[in-house]
């Protein structure tokens, strides 16, 4: 039954990992966005981002990312409504570049 209840928490890693909404801490290290000149910024902290975010530093456009592995995709994108910035776990883009598949 241990070993039972292991696998299923194992499992709802993965999917929180896919992106299926489970409360997956978010990530506290890696992330960078393209300033407007064209430059990537970063790695930063979690909590860097935090502080600049309650500035109101980053608008909905804004390419960001957090993980190299992942590709740029706008801020807006990676906190969709109701995900709160920097506290919920992003929605991160599918690897591939295939987004828009789910």
């Amino acid at each position: 039954q241990q070993q039972q209840q292991q696998q299923q928490a194992a499992s709802r890693v993965q999917q929180g990992i896919a992106g299926h909404g489970l409360k997956t801490p978010c990530p506290s290290s890696g992330w960078q966005y393209i300033d407007p000149k064209g430059n990537t910024q970063g790695p930063f902290t979690l909590m860097e981002m935090q502080q600049w975010h309650s500035m109101g530093y980053f608008r909905t456009e804004l390419p960001m990312r957090c993980d190299s592995a992942d590709r740029f995709v706008p801020f807006g994108e990676l906190f969709p409504h109701p995900l709160i910035p920097f506290q919920s776990y992003p929605k991160r883009p599918a690897p591939g570049g295939l987004a828009g598949l789910r």
